[in-house]
């Protein structure tokens, strides 16, 4: 297995042998498999919590109303419709289950713009087995996988459902791929660990923030940490989403930009310059950050400029963290599309 180098002074990586539980041999352990695919499968079901033993579920007794049983739980009714797909809260049906809905973390009205709704996605997943460390000698307790997934959803534009897909798509995918490699390894080597914390090393963690939400458009920025069986450390980086409210679809780095004019160099050109003001960039970045549009996909609109982030080592560093920068909007003027994005923010 390669990872990348986390404390050489190039971009190099480190190739490890993966560990072994002693005495393990392999072998497939479906019950933790349907464990990792219930908790990816609860991002398609949002807003719910989803605790080992699935959601937590009402059934509606003689007399029930969906008022009643939401004031029960603390929840609105547009809450449980939501989360269980009901058209009218006149028709229930005695003897129906009802997915209780997840408590809404956190609610955001942004001035001019949709609102937002955070979303938590947990899952902790009990392997049924003892964590070993390095040396081959347990480390405490079970193993556990984990998951923590912090996204959003809008409400408010008549786009909003796009939107809301594809970032629930997007979280769902991350978390499928993440489970199907460490479930992969449990079934190969056990539950072996180069690096734990609390015991722990097998985590997925994300949190999504909004860089910029108007009427127009909506940026988002999601940073991923994750920690993987044999890996010598967590690696961390960044994701960037940007939308055009009016149609739901993502805005790609051209659309910023006049194509009449060379953008692109001056972008590379403004985003080197930045870069070679921050202390862990080298070389790499005339190559990272090189005349080319696929070097900048990773950004974000903002009050204040255009944040362009870079994959980990792509620029220059030794460790696995995204490097972003800001680019004011006034040192491309003339380069911006006069129909675009940028125009209206500034």
């Amino acid at each position: 297995t390669t990872y990348p180098n986390l404390f050489g002074d190039g971009p190099s990586t480190t190739t490890v042998p993966p560990l072994q539980v002693p005495g393990w041999t392999s072998r497939e352990l479906p019950e933790l498999r349907a464990e990792a695919e219930r908790c990816a499968s609860d991002a398609d079901i949002q807003p719910v919590e989803m605790p080992d033993d699935g959601p937590p579920t009402v059934v509606v007794e003689p007399g029930d109303t969906l008022g009643e049983i939401a004031k029960r739980f603390d929840r609105t009714v547009e809450e449980f419709m939501r989360a269980n797909g009901i058209d009218d809260p006149n028709k229930l049906a005695v003897g129906q289950q009802l997915v209780v809905p997840h408590k809404r973390s956190e609610e955001l009205e942004v001035a001019g713009g949709p609102t937002i709704l955070y979303m938590d996605l947990i899952c902790e997943i009990d392997v049924r087995m003892a964590a070993f460390g390095p040396d081959g000698q347990p480390i405490g307790g079970a193993g556990v996988i984990e998951v923590f997934i912090r996204w959003l959803r809008i409400e408010g534009p008549r786009e909003a459902p796009k939107v809301n897909g594809r970032l629930r798509g997007l979280v769902q995918a991350d978390a499928v791929a993440f489970l199907g490699d460490v479930v992969d390894a449990v079934e190969q080597h056990g539950y072996a660990c180069r690096t734990s914390f609390d015991g722990r090393c097998m985590w997925l963690q994300q949190e999504y923030q909004v860089m910029l939400a108007t009427e127009d458009y909506l940026s988002v920025r999601n940073t991923l940490r994750r920690l993987m069986p044999g890996a010598v450390g967590d690696a961390s980086e960044i994701r960037a989403e940007t939308f055009d409210l009016s149609t739901g679809r993502p805005i790609a780095i051209g659309d910023l930009f006049d194509p009449a004019t060379d953008w692109v160099p001056a972008l590379s050109a403004a985003a080197i310059e930045r870069l070679g003001n921050e202390p862990w960039t080298d070389d790499r970045r005339f190559t990272g950050a090189g005349p080319q549009a696929a070097n900048f996909t990773r950004f974000n609109l903002t009050a204040g400029g255009l944040v362009l982030s870079f994959p980990p080592l792509t620029v220059g560093g030794s460790g696995t963290n995204t490097l972003s920068v800001t680019v004011p909007y006034r040192t491309l003027d003339g380069y911006w599309a006069p129909d675009g994005p940028v125009p209206m923010i500034g």
